[in-house]
């Protein structure tokens, strides 16, 4: 034997020793035969001889007539009881070698079975151990047989073996039973076994025959093939996109958690219930097109189909999957991988609408430099001329309407400047609440009598820093809109409020960021929009109004503004139930620093100057035009349309000069470089900067950096002169604090000495 296993010989080893005792046996039997069939002969021969002539006798009537008779009877029932004798010992031969057949039979049986085989007393000893016990387990019958049935029997599965035993001969009927036995080299093996009761003649149990079978196996296969489907299970489970299995009639036959959560479904029972053609998918139509294509191809690799959830509430899914098919060869089911894209739809929808929106307000800007220096020169020379004329002349209102027309059109850039984020902003520290109460008196003489404006401040409104001008523009701009979706009148809601914008919020609400943020709400009872409405309605010149009502900068204008801020927008809005706009811009949370009320303007005289001025642009219409603005008002001026002209005549210019006038975009130099150079040739300088929109330049994320002086084209001659003479004069009151700020220090330094 090796490893527990028995070579084929030492299988036979029984069977053999059976057949040489039945030899022996049947031996013995034959000289038995042959010993009883010389006697017989003999006997036999001995009465024969009684029937010879008797020569020497007499003769006489029994001994020629009766004896042999009766010596011949004998004979013959000698001679069939020998024929009676042969025959029984036949027959016992004949049964003895069909006995020893079956027990060959038997061993043969027992011997080679793959299970084990074993007969035991009540009392759980051996009786009967079949050669198996030596091939699995490595005991000998001998081993066994002086051992108890329960000996090697793991000892926390003794009990309920026992158990198991008494309970068969009780009912006599054995039950199948796992146990671990332990093999001869001391490994636990887990074990099959069933028990039947033999019964004596009285029908009491007498013994148990118990078949046992080695299953460990198949236990540790089973133990892997769990491990198995709990590893898939808990993949499948806690995957993040969803897997089902379905019929080709729309029925589900297994779902994952992930599966459940993307439709919207509370238990996986309810999802179990739905059609798929009909509560899942958003069109039939695409559920008939992937059973075609599965139908097809067997197969279907990143298609994009339209579901809803249990809500209604439609997504977009990407699905990849396969055909399973059943043993007929016609399809069966089929199973799916699908991963929910919505989000990333909607933003690449929103990536595109950007840069579509950049790429746009990219082109606003370029266009509005060059448009606004065109507008300062019609704006500029149509000021001119009214002064010119007499107002009672025709032509004084001609001149009017140019200014006005040029008016309109500047306003017109200021919204593409707005929009595409490149205005020059001055933020300060506002209050919404105050920003709105100031403007509800104005509102209903802007929207109509049949429009009812009403207000819900938060008390506890927080503070924001932008823009006071651009906020007043993004509340007008949309209480205008809201005006002309409520063409028969309506209501006007107003509302701020504090918000803590958190994770959640920003799955919801695509470009939003986690932080502290004042809403503003502006809400209207009006017509509503169509999502597709809603897609495109921040797109500059985009209106829903008749041609000639609308320009479609409103609320691109709206957009830039908040953007820029740093804010977020977004709109919730359906037809024939009102659109609401919400605005969240980035709550200021500097304590120390109060709102900034607006500064109130004092009458002052028109202001003149004598200084002189070194006037840059390279638009030569608009600095002929700012140059005579400048003398007409007592100003001395030199002009340059570059940066390198204006370097030469500071070079061959013998005095100095007060204020450097300058473009920002220009040509070769520009008017950040020529400020800087200028001011190493002349210290203390004053600068300011002409543009028409935010530039690099001049400003940093289109807030004007600290201590720049800007003037906006396009501009009036009042304009103009009032923010020269404005840059002027502070440099004078710097000058003058400073030297206050000395004299105090002087007369401080000789108190102390």
């Amino acid at each position: 034997m090796k490893d527990g296993k028995t070579t084929p010989g030492f299988q036979d080893a029984g069977a053999k020793a059976l057949r040489a005792n039945f030899r022996v046996i049947e031996r013995r039997e034959w000289w038995l035969w042959v010993t009883a069939a010389i006697i017989t002969l003999l006997l036999t021969a001995a009465l024969a001889s009684f029937l010879l002539p008797n020569l020497s006798s007499a003769s006489d009537f029994h001994a020629l007539y009766v004896l042999p008779q009766a010596v011949r009877g004998l004979v013959a029932l000698v001679f069939l009881f020998d024929l009676y004798t042969i025959y029984q010992h036949l027959q016992i031969h004949r049964i003895r070698r069909q006995l020893i057949e079956r027990e060959e039979l038997f061993h043969l049986i027992s011997e080679n079975a793959a299970d084990m085989i074993a007969v035991v007393d009540l009392e759980g000893r051996r009786i009967f151990n079949s050669l198996s016990y030596q091939r699995i387990l490595g005991y000998s019958p001998e081993e066994l047989q002086d051992s108890s049935g329960f000996a090697q029997i793991h000892p926390e599965d003794r009990e309920r073996v026992k158990n198991a035993a008494e309970e068969a001969r009780q009912t006599g009927a054995g039950t199948i039973l796992e146990y671990r036995f332990r093999h001869q080299n001391g490994d636990w093996m887990v074990l099959e076994s069933v028990a039947s009761v033999i019964r004596n003649e009285r029908g009491e149990p007498e013994k148990l025959v118990i078949v046992n079978r080695d299953i460990t196996e198949r236990k540790k296969a089973q133990e892997a093939l769990s491990r198995s489907e709990g590893s898939f299970r808990a993949l499948v489970e806690g995957a993040p996109h969803g897997i089902y299995r379905a019929t080709m009639t729309g029925q589900f036959l297994e779902v994952n958690p992930a599966l459940q959560r993307m439709l919207g479904y509370e238990t996986v029972g309810e999802l179990f219930n739905a059609d798929l053609a009909t509560q899942v998918f958003r069109n039939s139509a695409d559920y008939e097109r992937m059973n075609k294509l599965l139908a097809e191809s067997n197969v279907m690799n990143d298609i994009e189909l339209e579901w809803k959830q249990r809500n209604g509430e439609p997504i977009v899914v990407r699905c990849s999957g396969h055909r399973v098919d059943g043993k007929d060869g016609g399809p069966d089911y089929f199973e799916v991988f699908a991963e929910d894209v919505t989000e990333r739809r909607t933003l690449e929808r929103q990536l595109r609408m950007a840069q579509k929106m950049e790429a746009i307000g990219r082109l606003s800007g370029g266009i509005a430099h060059d448009f606004n220096n065109l507008l300062g020169v019609i704006i500029g020379y149509s000021g001119v001329l009214k002064k010119s004329l007499d107002k009672n002349q025709p032509t004084y209102e001609f001149a009017t309407e140019i200014e006005k027309a040029g008016q309109r059109a500047a306003s017109l850039t200021r919204q593409l400047l707005a929009f595409s984020r490149q205005q020059v902003l001055s933020p300060s520290v506002l209050s919404l609440n105050s920003l709105v109460s100031d403007m509800e008196k104005m509102l209903p003489r802007l929207l109509g009598e049949d429009i009812n404006v009403s207000l819900s401040l938060d008390p506890g409104l927080g503070n924001v820093k932008a823009d006071q001008s651009q906020i007043e523009q993004v509340i007008m701009n949309l209480a205008v809109n809201a005006r002309d979706a409520m063409p028969s009148g309506g209501e006007l809601l107003i509302q701020t409020t504090n918000m803590e914008v958190d994770h959640a919020f920003t799955r919801d609400h695509p470009g939003s960021k986690v932080g502290s943020y004042v809403m503003l709400a502006i809400t209207d009872s009006g017509t509503g929009m169509s999502a597709e409405t809603i897609a495109h309605i921040f797109e500059p010149f985009f209106t829903t109004k008749k041609v000639g009502e609308g320009t479609g900068l409103g609320l691109a204008t709206v957009y830039g503004v908040v953007k820029q801020s740093n804010g977020y927008i977004w709109v919730d809005s359906a037809p024939g139930k009102g659109s609401t706009f919400q605005i969240y811009l980035p709550r200021y949370l500097d304590a120390e620093q109060g709102p900034v009320a607006k500064p109130k303007s004092e009458a002052r005289e028109k202001p003149q100057g004598s200084e002189m001025i070194l006037l840059v642009e390279d638009a030569d219409p608009l600095r002929k035009l700012a140059q005579a603005f400048l003398e007409s008002n007592g100003f001395r001026v030199l002009s340059a349309s570059n940066g390198e002209a204006a370097l030469d005549i500071a070079v061959h210019h013998s005095g100095v000069f007060h204020l450097l006038l300058t473009d920002v975009v220009m040509p070769g130099m520009n008017g950040r470089v020529l400020a800087e150079q200028l001011s190493m040739r002349q210290p203390g300088l004053k600068v300011l900067f002409m543009s028409g929109y935010t530039d690099t330049f001049i400003a940093g994320h289109g807030v004007l950096q600290e201590g720049t002086n800007l003037l906006h084209k396009p501009f009036t001659e009042e304009v103009l002169i009032s923010k020269v003479r404005e840059v002027l004069d502070g440099a004078r009151r710097a000058l003058t604090d400073s030297k206050a700020e000395l004299d105090h220090s002087g007369s401080s330094s000789r108190s102390r000495r």
